[in-house]
C-alpha cells in the first residue's frame, strides 16, 4: 500500500473516531472544572461561582476503595531449580522497572481520568534501550468504533495523536525515514505547513491547558521560536499477502501530510500486538466511551452548588439593609443617606409614604434536599458516609456498619476485576518487551541478611526461560487476608501433625515464606536448625559429706 493511500486512510479514520467520541467531551469538560473548583456562572440560576467539591470527594474516596497498585508476580512455568532461578530474578527486574517508572504515581492518575472519564490508557514501549511506559489522555487517542470496547486488540486501527514535538527533534531522529524528513521540512515551509505547523502549536497549548486541570503541572518545554509538529503513531492491520493475514504495523505520521516510519509491530517494539492497555470503570458492550464516576455525580453536583449559590445570595441580599423611598414626584430628596446601590432607590410613589425597607423573603431551608441529593449520589456510587468520612446521626451498631461496607464492596469488585486484568497485560507485555529487546546488563541492589546493600549484575540468561511464565495479579487487600488465612493453616497443620518432622517442617517452611522471607534466608534458618545442639547441663551444688543427702520434697534447714 503506497503512502498516499496510507494518509488519506489515516485522515479518514481519525474523523471517524472524532465524529464517534466528540459527544463525550462537554461530559468531559465538565467534570475537569467541578473537579478542579471552576465554575460558570450564569444569570439565572448559579451567579456567585461557589462549587460543592462533591465529585472531588467522590472521586478520591472511589479511589481508596480500589486499593494501591498491585503487586504482580511471575511464576515460572519450569519446574527445574534454574527456572525458579529465574522467577526471582525476573520478580526482582519487575520491582526495578516499577520503582524507576513511577508506575505507583501513573496508576494514581490513571484511576482519576478512569473516574472523571470512564476510561484510562497506558502505552508501553522499548526506548533507548529502556522499557518506558506513558500514560495516554483520552483526548488524544482514536479508536476504531467497530472495535469491540471489551478488547481493544480487535481495533483495525489505534492512533495515539497530539505527540507534539519541534521539527528539530523530528530530523535528527535516525530511525525516520531520510526522505520523508526533507518532504515534511519542504511542506512546512509553504504557506499551508506554517498555517499547519501554527495549529500545532495552538492544540499543543490546548493541550497543555488540559492537563493542568487534571492536576498535572507541566511546563512548556518548547522554545517560542520552535516549530511545533503533531505526530501520529497509527498501530494499524494492514494485509500482509504472503502470511495471508492482517498484521499490525506501527505507522508514523507528521502534520498529517508525510510517513516517517512504517514497519511491522513485531518488527518495531519485538511484540505483534497492541503495547496498549485500557480498562474501564463500568464497561458497556455497546460503548467504547462508558460513563466514569464523575457522570453519576455531575448533575447533583451542579444543583447542589445552584441551591448553595441561591442561598448565599438571598442571605447576602437580606443582610444589604436595601430601602425604597418616595421622591414625591422629585420634591422630596433625603438629607441623611444618599442614594447608591444597595443603599436607597428613589421611585415617583408611595411606598408607605415615605420610607419602606426593601423586603427580599427568606428561601425554603433547602438542607434537606441537600442531604437528599448526596444520599442519591452515595447510592448511585456504592459509598457509605462512614466510607465518605461523615459520622451518620442516631444509633448504629457494629454490625450494621460492617454489613454496609461489604455491600459497599461487593458493589466495587467489577472495577476491581477490570483493573486487575489490565495490570496482568501490563505484567506480560513488560516481559514480552524484554525478552524481546534486552541484551545488557542491568544492576541491581538488594539489601543483605547482614542488613547492607549488595549489587548483582543480572544478565538476559538469568531470567530467560524457554517455558515462560505466569503473570499472578495480587491486589495488597487480599494479600493481606490471604496470608492470615495461611498463617492459621499452618498453624493447625504443626498442631494437627506434631508428631511427623517433614509436615512440621515444611508448615514451618510455609510461614517463612508467608512473612516474604527469601529462599536464602529460609535455607540459612533450616541449616541452623539441622545443626546439632548440646544441650545445657545443670550446674551442680557443692555438697558437705558430713551431711546427709537430701531426699525429694525435704526443705533445706
Amino acid at each position: 500500500m503506497d503512502n498516499d493511500t496510507l494518509i488519506a486512510q489515516h485522515k479518514k479514520e481519525k474523523q471517524r473516531s472524532i465524529d464517534y467520541k466528540e459527544r463525550r467531551f462537554k461530559n468531559w469538560n465538565e467534570n475537569y472544572a467541578l473537579y478542579r473548583d471552576k465554575v460558570i456562572t450564569n444569570r439565572l440560576t448559579q451567579r456567585q461561582a461557589i462549587n460543592i467539591p462533591i465529585i472531588r470527594e467522590t472521586i478520591e474516596t472511589w479511589i481508596s476503595k480500589i486499593d494501591e497498585a498491585p503487586m504482580l508476580e511471575f511464576e515460572s512455568r519450569g519446574k527445574d531449580n534454574k527456572s525458579k532461578d529465574g522467577e526471582i530474578v525476573l520478580n526482582e527486574l519487575w520491582a526495578y522497572y516499577f520503582d524507576k517508572l513511577g508506575l505507583d504515581i501513573i496508576d494514581n492518575l490513571e484511576k482519576k481520568v478512569v473516574g472523571l472519564q470512564g476510561r484510562g490508557f497506558k502505552k508501553w514501549g522499548w526506548a533507548k534501550n529502556q522499557i518506558f511506559c506513558d500514560l495516554i489522555d483520552p483526548y488524544d487517542i482514536d479508536i476504531d468504533p467497530n472495535a469491540n470496547p471489551l478488547d481493544l486488540d480487535s481495533a483495525y486501527f489505534v492512533i495515539h495523536k497530539n505527540i507534539f514535538k519541534p521539527l528539530r527533534m523530528v530530523l535528527a531522529n535516525p530511525k525516520y525515514d531520510e526522505k520523508a524528513k526533507n518532504d515534511l521540512k519542504t511542506y512546512l515551509d509553504t504557506k499551508e505547513g506554517l498555517l499547519a505547523s501554527a495549529q500545532g502549536r495552538e492544540d499543543y497549548e490546548e493541550r497543555q491547558e488540559r492537563l493542568q486541570t487534571l492536576g498535572v503541572q507541566n511546563y512548556d518545554q518548547y522554545q517560542a521560536s520552535d516549530v511545533i509538529v503533531e505526530i501520529n503513531e497509527n498501530y494499524k492491520l494492514i494485509w500482509n499477502e504472503e502470511e495471508k493475514r492482517f498484521v499490525r504495523h506501527l505507522i508514523v505520521t507528521a502534520a498529517d501530510k508525510v510517513i516517517l516510519y512504517n514497519k511491522p509491530l513485531k518488527e518495531a517494539i519485538g511484540i505483534d500486538f497492541l503495547p496498549i492497555v485500557s480498562w474501564m470503570s463500568d464497561p458497556d458492550l455497546n460503548d467504547q466511551w462508558p460513563d466514569g464516576k464523575a457522570d453519576n455525580v455531575r448533575t447533583f453536583n451542579k444543583v447542589v452548588n445552584m441551591y448553595i449559590s441561591q442561598d448565599l445570595e438571598n442571605r447576602t441580599y437580606r443582610n444589604f439593609g436595601m430601602y425604597f423611598y418616595n421622591t414625591l414626584n422629585g420634591t422630596f430628596q433625603p438629607r441623611a443617606f444618599d442614594p447608591k446601590p444597595f443603599g436607597m432607590y428613589g421611585v415617583p410613589g408611595n411606598p408607605a409614604e415615605i420610607v419602606q425597607q426593601m423586603r427580599i423573603e427568606p428561601l425554603n431551608d433547602t438542607a434537606d434536599q441537600i442531604t437528599f441529593l448526596k444520599d442519591l449520589i452515595q447510592s448511585s456510587v456504592a459509598q457509605t458516609p462512614t466510607e465518605r468520612g461523615i459520622q451518620e446521626k442516631g444509633q448504629t451498631t457494629l454490625g450494621e456498619v460492617q454489613l454496609t461496607l461489604q455491600q459497599s464492596t461487593g458493589r466495587n469488585e467489577v472495577v476491581a476485576k477490570n483493573y486487575r486484568r489490565a495490570w496482568k497485560q501490563s505484567g506480560v507485555i513488560f516481559y514480552e518487551l524484554l525478552k524481546a529487546n534486552s541484551t545488557g546488563v542491568i544492576t541491581l541492589y538488594k539489601k543483605g541478611p547482614d542488613g547492607n546493600y549488595q549489587a548483582k549484575d543480572i544478565q538476559r540468561s538469568d531470567w530467560l526461560n524457554p517455558e515462560g511464565y505466569e503473570c499472578k495479579v495480587v491486589l495488597k487487600n487480599e494479600k493481606t487476608v490471604n496470608d492470615d488465612l495461611d498463617l492459621k493453616k499452618q498453624q493447625f497443620v504443626i498442631s494437627v501433625f506434631q508428631d511427623n518432622p517433614v509436615a512440621v517442617q515444611i508448615a514451618r517452611r510455609k510461614l517463612l515464606e508467608t512473612l516474604d522471607w527469601t529462599k536464602e534466608e529460609i535455607d540459612q534458618v533450616f541449616q541452623q536448625q539441622q545443626a546439632p545442639i548440646m544441650p545445657l547441663e545443670a550446674p551442680t551444688m557443692p555438697q558437705d559429706e558430713s551431711l546427709p543427702p537430701l531426699q525429694a520434697n525435704q526443705p533445706i534447714a
